[in-house]
């Protein structure tokens, strides 16, 4: 299952604010199923910039068809717009208003435009330095060996985002093996 539609501000809550670099107006709700780590099919919903919509429904009918596991699929608003609340809980989300977490000076992280996807954070963790992003990932930095949910090269989850254009940011010294974008930033 599938269905776009449109948002408001308040639907958005503290994800988006005055100032963001996109409106409501451009973003879309996607409702989509996805298998669950409980092996189980489940509904839910993530935020995109409307030019993407249809991508990122190609992307999930993909993971669906290979019962790729997510962990959780909510707009980052169900955790008061909190980037750290919503991977702490392994949810897979796109939009939110805010900066690039790495980038040294204040600039718009590509989730601001709605053309990025974290896909389960915990099983594939931000590294930057020393710090994992959620800690919890810490467990999952050895990629050698795959488990259920993880992004590695040539699976499942990187061939679905890379048959529709989107890149995995995991270049260089800091990999961000949860991070999708249209950008590969």
């Amino acid at each position: 299952m599938a269905a776009t539609a449109r948002v408001t501000a308040a639907e958005l809550g503290k994800s988006w604010r005055a100032g963001c670099p996109v409106g409501p107006e451009s973003l879309r709700r996607v409702t989509l199923t996805y298998w669950g780590f409980d092996d189980r099919p489940h509904t839910g919903v993530i935020v995109v910039h409307e030019d993407v919509a249809a991508d990122v429904t190609t992307v999930f009918r993909t993971l669906f068809g290979k019962r790729f596991p997510i962990r959780g699929l909510e707009p980052v608003d169900a955790y008061g717009g909190s980037d750290d609340a919503s991977m702490a809980a392994d949810n897979t989300s796109a939009f939110n208003c805010r900066n690039a977490v790495a980038s040294g000076r204040p600039s718009w992280s590509v989730h601001a435009y709605g053309k990025a996807i974290d896909v389960n954070p915990v099983e594939n963790p931000y590294v930057f330095g020393d710090k994992v992003l959620p800690p919890a990932g810490r467990e999952y930095l050895d990629r050698s060996t795959y488990r259920p949910g993880m992004a590695v090269k040539g699976g499942v989850l990187v061939k679905a985002f890379a048959a529709v254009g989107w890149k995995w940011n995991v270049g260089g010294a800091n990999p961000d093996y949860q991070h999708f974008s249209t950008t590969g930033r």
